[in-house]
């Protein structure tokens, strides 16, 4: 009787851990969330610097997890180069996000050309 409880008490325990594990998402989110939603609720405090630093620690994390980044991050990082007049680097992250989701490719084939066109005079 004592094996009989010990082993329905090791299959209880088993379903119950198996419970504790969080859903592993398809996309990698890091801070995007947080971040955007204090850019919008503190325009003051906006820095496309920090955001920049931000968005590239969370790729190298997903890198690191093996995870995709979520759809939006390498257009998001890339629009924060382009404000800072990094436009190779706009470039690079615009044909990544178009690479990763080939459903943005009409929006980011629009903006790559937008960068490669001469600018107005």
């Amino acid at each position: 009787m004592t094996l009989r409880l010990r082993l329905w008490a090791a299959g209880l325990m088993g379903l119950l851990g198996c419970g504790c594990v969080g859903p592993k998402t398809l996309f990698y989110w890091g801070r995007y969330e947080t971040m955007l939603h204090s850019d919008y609720s503190h325009p003051e405090k906006f820095s496309a610097v920090e955001d920049i630093r931000l968005l590239e620690e969370d790729l190298a994390k997903a890198d690191a997890v093996h995870q995709r980044p979520h759809p939006g991050l390498h257009a998001e990082l890339g629009y924060l180069y382009y404000t800072q007049g990094r436009l190779d680097a706009a470039q690079r992250e615009f044909v990544a996000e178009k690479t990763l989701f080939p459903e943005s490719a009409v929006f980011m084939d629009r903006l790559i050309r937008k960068l490669e066109a001469p600018p107005a005079t």
